[in-house]
């Protein structure tokens, strides 16, 4: 992926299927400013034990998934009106955090790619460990993070709209389909 013609980005990203679910297997992310090298990241999730909340040394939660993955990883999503579910996002060495996903509604959008019927889907963090009323207020001042998955089987994922800081005037970042197929069809 090309930013602004200046800043690269390179992603691997490994999946495993088991039970008809999809599982992150392996995650490597490498970004350039022009030629030079800016940072790689890399990680692996499956039977492995990191250091934990707590202190606790012991697995990733099985839906763990690194933030770049996540377009792959919740496609297995059931796309109906309402539909929950919450995830393990990989942020960074061996943290991770829970994300709440909830499904909004179907919505026609144009993206570079064309336009297409989505389901609009709703993300944030969740503080629901840490407690309830610190949940519901980062609820109600976190700007939404918004994805849009194609409404049609195998629900590609389209768009991605998400705070680029803090704040409500904080701008939106944005990253758009420019092309759906298949890997190796002819663009």
């Amino acid at each position: 992926m090309l930013v602004r013609g200046e800043m690269a980005y390179a992603l691997e990203f490994e999946a495993l299927r088991r039970r008809g679910r999809l599982l992150a297997d392996h995650y490597r992310l490498e970004s350039r400013h022009g030629e030079r090298a800016v940072a790689v990241e890399e990680g692996w999730f499956r039977e492995v034990s990191v250091l934990g909340w707590g202190g606790q040394v012991d697995r990733y939660p099985g839906d763990v998934s690194p933030l770049l993955g996540c377009a792959v990883m919740l496609r297995g999503l059931e796309f109906e009106r309402g539909a929950e579910r919450s995830f393990a996002l990989w942020l960074a060495n061996t943290v991770y955090w829970e994300v709440a996903l909830k499904v909004e509604r179907r919505e026609r959008i144009t993206v570079p790619a064309g336009t297409f019927d989505t389901w609009r889907t709703r993300a944030r963090p969740s503080f629901h460990m840490i407690g309830g009323a610190l949940d519901r207020l980062v609820g109600m001042l976190l700007p939404p993070f918004v994805l849009h998955f194609d409404a049609e089987p195998p629900h590609r994922f389209l768009r991605f709209a998400f705070p680029t800081g803090p704040f409500p005037w904080n701008p939106r970042g944005i990253v758009e389909a420019t092309r759906v197929g298949l890997a190796g069809d002819p663009p």
